[in-house]
C-alpha cells in the first residue's frame, strides 16, 4: 500500500548523536538502553558503576546522563545518599536513541477491513513519535509467535485466545472487544444444506489457532472431512465448492454474494468467540523495553475510533 506518512520525529535529536558519536555518542546510546529496562522510580546505577562498566571516565558519563535529560528523553531526581531516581521516561525516544532502529511488529495479513482499521491505528500513533514503525503481516498466529521467540520481531498481534494459549510471551495491551474479529458465521455452500452434518469437507486453517479453535467447536459429534486452507481464501473456496463450508467473518462476504448459506455464530452457544474477537499486543516475556514502548505509543481507545472510522469507511487505509 503506497504511504504518504507525516511524522514528526525529532531529526535533530538523531543528527545530534551521530556528531556525538565519538566515545560520547556510545555512551549516550548505551546509557538510553539501560534506561528503557528502567520505570519511573526506580534508582539509577551509580555513575562510577555506570562508568566501570562502559569503560568511560565518569566525567563521559555524566555527559551521557546530561545529554538524555537536556533532550527530555529521561528526569531524573538526586535524592543525596540514597542516589538518583527516575521520575519519568520517555521511551519510544529512548529507543530511537539506544537501538537506531524500527521497532518491528508482526500483524496477521490484511484479510479484512477490520484488521486495516487496526493497522492503520497502530501506524497513525507510531507515526507521532520519534520512532519507526516497521510491520511485517505474517500468516498464523504461530508463525507469529515464532518470530517472536527468534528475535525477528519486538511485538506481535495476537487475539487473546492465541495468547493465552502461547507460552513465553507476556500480554502488554489488549485493545477491547471485536477489535481482532467480529461476527463470526458458518459459510455453507448452497448445496450443503443449513448446518453441519457427517461427509462434509470443512476447511480449516491449521497455521491460526483461532481459526483451528472455532471450526473444531462446530464440527464437534460430527463425522466431517477437515481440509486444510488458507483462511483468507475461505470465502472463494467455499464459493467454488472446493469445501462444503468454513468459519468466516460476516462483515467481510460482500453483499453481492448470492449462493452461499451464512449462519451466524452465536456467543450464547460458543463463549469462546469473545476472546477470539480482542487484539492483543504480546512481547516475549520479561521484555520490559519494548513493552514500555508499547504501552507509551498506544491508546486503545483512540485505536477503536480510528478502526471504526476504516470500517464505516470514513477513513481510508494507511498502514
Amino acid at each position: 500500500m503506497n504511504r504518504n506518512r507525516q511524522s514528526n520525529r525529532d531529526s535533530s535529536v538523531h543528527a545530534d548523536v551521530e556528531t556525538l558519536f565519538s566515545k560520547h555518542g556510545q555512551i549516550v546510546a548505551a546509557l538510553a538502553r539501560s534506561m528503557l529496562e528502567r520505570i519511573p522510580g526506580d534508582r539509577i546505577t551509580r555513575v562510577h558503576e555506570y562508568a566501570a562498566r562502559l569503560d568511560a571516565s565518569a566525567g563521559t558519563v555524566q555527559a551521557g546522563l546530561n545529554y538524555l535529560t537536556s533532550i527530555g528523553a529521561i528526569r531524573l531526581e538526586a535524592r543525596g545518599r540514597l542516589g538518583t531516581y527516575v521520575v519519568a521516561i520517555e521511551y519510544p525516544l529512548l529507543w530511537s536513541l539506544a537501538m537506531r532502529r524500527p521497532l518491528v511488529g508482526a500483524l496477521p495479513l490484511i484479510y479484512s477491513r477490520r484488521l486495516a482499521g487496526l493497522a492503520t491505528g497502530l501506524r497513525t500513533q507510531f507515526d507521532r513519535l520519534p520512532i519507526d514503525l516497521e510491520l511485517r503481516f505474517i500468516r498464523g498466529s504461530g508463525q507469529r509467535v515464532q518470530m517472536l521467540m527468534s528475535q525477528q520481531c519486538d511485538w506481535a498481534l495476537l487475539s487473546r485466545h492465541a495468547a493465552l494459549l502461547s507460552p513465553g510471551v507476556d500480554v502488554v495491551a489488549e485493545l477491547g472487544d471485536e477489535t481482532y474479529m467480529a461476527h463470526h458465521v458458518l459459510l455453507l455452500h448452497n448445496t450443503s444444506g443449513s448446518g453441519i452434518h457427517d461427509g462434509m469437507r470443512i476447511g480449516i486453517d491449521p497455521s491460526s489457532s483461532d481459526h483451528a479453535f472455532i471450526v473444531r467447536a462446530i464440527c464437534r459429534g460430527r463425522s466431517v472431512e477437515f481440509v486444510e486452507i488458507d483462511y483468507a481464501k475461505g470465502l472463494h473456496l467455499v464459493m467454488n465448492g472446493v469445501i462444503d463450508g468454513t468459519v468466516w467473518s460476516r462483515e467481510d462476504v460482500p453483499d453481492t454474494v448470492c449462493d452461499l448459506t451464512v449462519i451466524p455464530l452465536s456467543m450464547n452457544e460458543y463463549p469462546e468467540l469473545a476472546a477470539l474477537g480482542v487484539a492483543t499486543l504480546v512481547v516475549d516475556t520479561g521484555n520490559r523495553a519494548v513493552a514500555s514502548v508499547l504501552r507509551a505509543a498506544i491508546n486503545a481507545t483512540e485505536l477503536r475510533e480510528i478502526q471504526q472510522e476504516v470500517l464505516e469507511w470514513r477513513r481510508p487505509p494507511a498502514y
